[in-house]
């Protein structure tokens, strides 16, 4: 009679320390879950002076910083096509890895559209100060369209912004912004972006309770639906780490039709991952890209 005591107090003690470690391991995925989603890569300084190679794709280069909301200061760069303000402005929101160097397609494809860009390092990222979060990423974004605005002189109905990865939900969430400010931008260009992190990380971290520790959950799935500017998607078909269904998510909910009458469109690439969208389908993109502005 002993020993099914025996066996059920060792089965009590394993399952036990499965249940404590399990927990444990929660513990630390929501202690450091900014440091996996935001691996920020920084740097002393990025003047523009060191990239002599962007004066071959654009005519005037200037530094650029202003304050986010927290008074961190944030720091990027306006690149123009020539001396004064183009017609349009391309405001680049890049993704959760790297800084603004890495960007250099697609600074070059906005230079062959005759596009100007703007393009700042989020909190805690390049050579901008405080800690990235989600509030303070959509702040940054919040300032950036602010300093374009006002103090570089782009009129919102000329502003085009551009997403990529976790950048998408960051643009979408300030076109959602603008959108309700009735100060909507020309339109909004989305890459390898997710309908919402919370289901972009329960995908990935199926053992994890997600929907209870995640801080910083970019619902685009929301915000989408409020975006009346034209939108178009680009998306890699093999894409493992935002799957292709949570872009096609996030185009469904976006309105099918633009206020201006434009359609909402996802270009879907084959044989492409999350991180070689641009650097495969360039001139696709290219073709796509200045087509869409074209209409705006």
């Amino acid at each position: 009679m002993a020993k099914p005591a025996i066996l059920r107090r060792k089965l009590m003690y394993i399952v036990g320390g499965m249940l404590i470690c399990y927990l444990v391991l929660c513990v630390v995925a929501a202690m450091f879950q900014r440091q996996l989603m935001y691996p920020a890569t920084q740097a002393e300084s990025l003047p523009l002076a060191s990239f002599p190679e962007l004066k071959r794709s654009f005519e005037k280069l200037t530094d650029v910083a202003f304050p986010s909301h927290d008074e961190a200061i944030i720091r990027g760069w306006h690149l123009q096509v020539q001396s004064t303000p183009s017609e349009q402005l391309i405001l680049l929101l890049h993704g959760n890895g790297g800084h603004r160097a890495f960007r250099t397609r697609w600074y070059e494809l906005a230079s062959s559209l005759k596009t100007d860009v703007l393009t700042i390092d989020y909190h805690g990222y390049g050579d901008s100060e405080g800690t990235p979060s989600e509030p303070a990423l959509i702040s940054d974004a919040k300032a950036t369209w602010d300093y374009a605005v006002t103090k570089l002189g782009y009129s919102p109905s000329k502003i085009v912004i551009l997403g990529e990865s976790l950048g998408g939900g960051v643009g979408v969430q300030l076109a959602a912004i603008q959108c309700r400010r009735n100060q909507a931008p020309a339109g909004l260009i989305l890459s390898a972006t997710f309908s919402s992190m919370v289901e972009t990380a329960s995908r990935k971290f199926r053992w994890l309770p997600v929907n209870l520790i995640l801080q910083d959950r970019y619902h685009s799935d929301r915000h989408i639906p409020e975006v009346n500017c034209p939108v178009l998607q680009f998306h890699g078909e093999d894409d493992s780490l935002v799957p292709l269904a949570l872009g096609q998510r996030l185009h469904e909910l976006a309105p099918a039709v633009s206020r201006s009458g434009i359609p909402r469109s996802l270009i879907v690439f084959p044989q492409t991952e999350h991180n070689n969208v641009l650097r495969l389908n360039a001139d696709a993109m290219r073709i796509q890209i200045a087509e869409f502005l074209r209409r705006l």
